[in-house]
Parts: structure tokens; sequence; C-alpha cells
């Protein structure tokens, strides 16, 4: 068996979740970002530097400024 995929530990019959914890997995993910705009913005950036639309340096600069905002 496969273990739930938001980090519980506990054993999932099929599927990657547990019933009710992928929302609760996307909840600690929104606090600890410090909400779902400044998430938005993680996956944005993160995604620009991975298209190589951006530099290493500047993906630092923008990821420190979102965790600034939280």
């Amino acid at each position: 068996m496969a273990e739930c995929a938001c980090g519980c530990g506990e054993p999932t019959k099929k599927g990657k979740y547990l019933q009710g914890h992928e929302q609760k997995l996307r909840k600690q993910l929104e606090e600890k970002v410090g909400g779902l705009p400044l998430l938005s913005s993680l996956v944005k950036v993160t995604g620009m530097y991975a298209q190589g639309q951006m530099s290493l340096e500047d993906l630092g600069r923008l990821v420190n400024r979102i965790y600034q905002k939280a």
C-alpha cells in the first residue's frame, strides 16, 4: 500500500490521498506561503525559471519577496 501524499504517513487503499487529505495539504501549503494568491505567485515564478525565462538569481529574489509578504 502507498502512503498518503499529504505527509501524514497513513496507508491509502487506492489513490494518492486519504479522504479529505488533499484539501488538508492544500491548506497547509497556503498557510505556509501566506495564502492562495502568494502560492499562485510562487508556482508562476518557479515555472518561469523552469522554462528558462529568468535566472536563478532572479528566482531567488522573487521567492524571497513572496515569503516576505507572508
